[in-house]
């Protein structure tokens, strides 16, 4: 095969393989899992400015180069979905360029194009290159050692027409050194390249001085950029990378290697993150040529090409085949480009060990095997393995359903988002549906308003059109049912989004009828020590701080026995920018100096709020069983939590007082 014919043929493949990788990428996965999310709020950590050798994440370690890399591209590209996994993407297809470039040096251009093959048409290589985990590197890491050892050590098929120079033995060094920053699977790869050079070494290989004076320079290289990592690692023992790849397997070595083994060829990693379960990583007919592959390095094992081939996979099989879940894909993908060039070997021999006739129907075949493993993979990519349950949920495919659809809709339409979590800490070991959700969102300058919606609810705009997502299966059914009335107004969304996730409504109309009955029917005063006492204050009344009080809705009982919980709706309208620490208070009073009963309570994100947005805020004040019968009046008010300063009361300009009262209701036994 010509080198025109390869390299065309090469670049055929390279966009087939772009299609799998592009096609619906922000969409599928449907989310984000949660190592992809752990490995999202390190790159966010980074982002901050936070950057360390190790990551704690509940008790092990994590480096963090990769995440780095995804800080500094999404710079360009944004986050989210789409933008966590163009990074992938772009190291994927850079390794499938690196594979067919060692495949055609080390084994020649038949061997090389069904290397690429292999890796560009493989369900578990397709679904790593839209995942944003370190293991993403695996791949490249391998390829790109065997290539630049090739390179500078001068292991080729045909001797190559220079010497190699310094350039390729400083980024073998640098190769060999920032591996250990990105997975602790690396340390494979290290001694990989250290018995190869002493294979070289050893078997008194055509080597000059000059050459053996390079390596020893990368090997220094490595050493200077590997130090921090093994300072750090000295430091910090628990959280270090070797513990990791030397953790015991849970089913025994030999159940670990055979269930490895199978995975290969028969079972597959039963993990739905990362397989469609019992799916193999590569099909029969391809594992018996990448068994025949095998066979022939080991036949022609004293050439350096099958040496650098063979001392790969006897180094990096076993800490792929041996884990604490064995098959673990997420280890296989540090020995894919080995798998993939055992398998181009394969293929390579077969085609030298037959006529020229033999070669037409061998190409036949293997252009058959493609095509096999395009449809197969297709099919169990974007139709079989999407919609399986387990991916649904290990994927929050909920939040990155909504996700997709508020990055379409969110910057037009008013968007209140139901969350019971409305100040979750950052610092948490897991996140909230609500964080999960900005995560995944590729909008970041998108107006979001949030409220608990058991207790509150924001009408943004003055009532105008908006759209209520709840981001939990229940939440729809676990609003308040005074609030129901609201949210009952709109209409309910069913396509392209989740059930029960999305309603849309436009109460403006019907937000000014209530506040204008409030007015007569829900009358409220200012407090007596103003010395104004019994007089009514007409609706809407001014705070401070940027926040109007609009009306309340009457009690619907007038009599309470103890024990009971009463019901207090209050309607406020925001004016500018509120205190973010904003809370409300509602006290139930004997007299109008001796509070019997108060709660202070706000259901919505002060911070997040805009101009006319209306909060209905529901409070409720659980009567004491001791609580003496009789007539109690209602105060209502506003303060800021941090300074405990409450908001003032005005009659036009005029300040009166810091609270209002709204009504009076009856204790009975």
């Amino acid at each position: 095969m010509s080198d025109r014919i390869s390299y065309a043929l090469a670049v055929v493949i390279l966009l087939a393989a772009a299609v799998f990788r592009l096609h619906d990428l922000a969409t599928l996965p449907p989310g984000l899992s949660n190592d992809e999310i752990d490995n999202v709020r390190i790159a966010e950590t980074v982002r901050d400015g936070t950057i360390e050798t190790y990551y704690n994440l509940r008790g092990e370690g994590s480096e963090s180069l990769y995440q780095i890399l995804i800080v500094a591209m999404t710079t360009f590209t944004s986050n989210g979905l789409l933008g966590y996994r163009l990074p992938s993407v772009f190291i994927s297809m850079i390794t499938l360029a690196v594979v067919y470039v060692l495949g055609k040096r080390l084994l020649g251009p038949l061997a090389g194009l069904a290397a690429m093959a292999l890796l560009a048409f493989g369900l578990f290589p397709s679904l790593l290159a839209r995942a944003p985990l370190p293991e993403t590197m695996l791949p490249l890491m391998t390829a790109a050692t065997m290539l630049t050892l090739a390179q500078s050590l001068s292991v080729y098929r045909t001797r190559p027409a220079r010497p190699p120079n310094s350039i390729t033995f400083a980024a073998l060094g640098v190769l060999l050194g920032v591996g250990f920053y990105i997975h602790p699977l690396h340390f494979g790869i290290v001694l990989m390249a250290m018995l190869f050079i002493g294979f070289m070494v050893l078997t008194r290989q055509p080597i000059s001085r000059y050459t053996l004076g390079f390596t020893s320079f990368a090997i220094l290289v490595m050493i200077i950029i590997v130090m921090p990592y093994l300072i750090a690692s000295i430091r910090q023992p628990e959280l270090a990378g070797a513990g990791r790849v030397l953790a015991r397997p849970g089913d025994g070595l030999f159940a670990t290697i055979f269930n490895g083994v199978a995975g290969l060829i028969f079972r597959g990693d039963g993990n739905p993150v990362y397989n469609l379960p019992e799916r193999p990583l590569i099909d029969l007919i391809s594992g018996i040529l990448a068994a025949l592959g095998l066979a022939v390095a080991l036949r022609y094992w004293k050439q350096t090409r099958f040496a650098l081939m063979l001392i790969a996979a006897i180094i990096l099989f076993p800490l792929a085949l041996i884990a604490p879940s064995s098959p673990d894909f997420t280890r296989f993908a540090l020995i894919l480009p080995v798998l993939a060039l055992l398998f181009g070997a394969g293929v390579g021999a077969l085609s030298a060990s037959i006529s020229r006739s033999g070669r037409l129907v061998l190409s036949i075949a293997l252009v058959v095997l493609v095509a096999f493993n395009v449809v197969w993979t297709w099919n169990d990519l974007f139709v079989r393995w999407r919609a399986l349950p387990d991916v649904q949920t290990a994927y929050h495919a909920r939040l990155g359903s909504l996700a997709w659809y508020l990055d379409r809709t969110a910057k037009t339409t008013p968007s209140i988002i139901c969350t019971p979590e409305l100040y979750p800490p950052n610092d948490a070991p897991q996140l909230v549906d609500a964080q999960i959700l900005a995560l995944m969102m590729h909008q970041e300058d998108v107006s979001l308003r949030y409220a608990d919606c058991g207790s509150a609810l924001v009408l943004a705009d003055g009532g105008n059109r908006q759209q209520i997502i709840f981001l939990e299966p229940d939440g729809l059914a676990r609003v308040n049912p005074y609030l129901t009335e609201w949210v009952n107004q709109g209409t309910l969304q069913t396509t392209n989004v989740p059930p029960d996730a999305v309603i849309t409504l436009d109460v403006s109309q019907s937000l000014a009828d209530t506040i204008g009955r409030f007015t007569t029917t829900a009358t409220a005063s200012f407090a007596p020590e103003t010395g104004s006492a019994n007089t009514i204050a007409e609706t809407p009344v001014r705070l401070g701080g940027n926040i109007t009080f609009l009306g309340y809705e009457r009690a619907t009982s007038d009599a309470y026995a103890p024990g009971a919980v009463v019901p207090v709706y209050t309607y406020w309208r925001v004016d500018g920018q509120v205190p973010s620490d904003l809370r409300f208070f509602t006290h139930l009073l004997s007299d109008p100096a001796v509070i019997a009963v108060q709660a202070d309570t706000i259901g919505v994100r002060a911070d997040l709020l805009k101009l006319r947005d209306v909060i209905v805020q529901t409070t409720f004040l659980q009567l004491p069983h001791t609580i003496p019968d009789g007539d109690y009046v209602l105060s209502i008010g506003a303060y800021e939590r941090n300074r405990g300063t409450r908001l003032g009361v005005f009659d036009g300009d005029q300040l009166r007082g810091d609270r209002l009262f709204v009504g009076a209701i009856r204790i009975a036994r």
